[in-house]
């Protein structure tokens, strides 16, 4: 690899793991929600309180606490999460495409005839919507953080 290619993997490489940590902690707010409800529910108010600092980034949480942001951050939790859910099958449905749809009459697709045009269509332009939906997910993600930090309360944000 040249020096040039080596710099480019060193700078593109992580800014992705970080793009793509900030559109799937905001999908996964709904099960980390319902499973601290949970908890919370079965007297492990603890560890509700461990599993929503965990997953917001934020300390103070308590039992009721997990409650509130459950059920105040639902709309948004469930927005994600059916977003998250949706991006996955896709992904794997145009990636995959000749695995999919190898043996069907691909001649009239989108990047057709050919199955290697098909698929090229199909991955570059999944990629692009899911560029377009990463953004989405932040966005979501930054209300789920908002509610999440009025929920903890002002003194333990300075604590962050």
């Amino acid at each position: 690899m040249t020096i040039q290619m080596t710099q480019a993997a060193r700078t593109v490489f992580p800014s992705l793991r970080v793009w793509g940590a900030r559109a799937v902690r905001p999908a996964l707010a709904l099960p980390v929600g319902l499973a601290g409800l949970v908890l919370g529910l079965t007297g492990q108010g603890g560890r509700a309180a461990r599993l929503q600092a965990w997953a917001s980034g934020l300390p103070g949480w308590t039992g009721p606490r997990v409650a509130a942001r459950t059920a105040l951050g639902l709309p948004l939790d469930i927005a994600a999460f059916v977003l998250g859910a949706y991006s996955v099958f896709n992904t794997v449905r145009n990636l995959g495409y000749p695995i999919w749809y190898g043996d069907t009459d691909y001649h009239q697709a989108w990047g057709g005839p050919t199955l290697t045009g098909v698929w090229l269509v199909h991955a570059f332009g999944w990629l692009a919507c899911l560029y377009v939906i990463g953004w989405i997910l932040r966005g979501l993600g930054r209300g789920q953080h908002a509610i999440a930090r009025r929920v903890v309360g002002a003194g333990a944000i300075s604590a962050v």
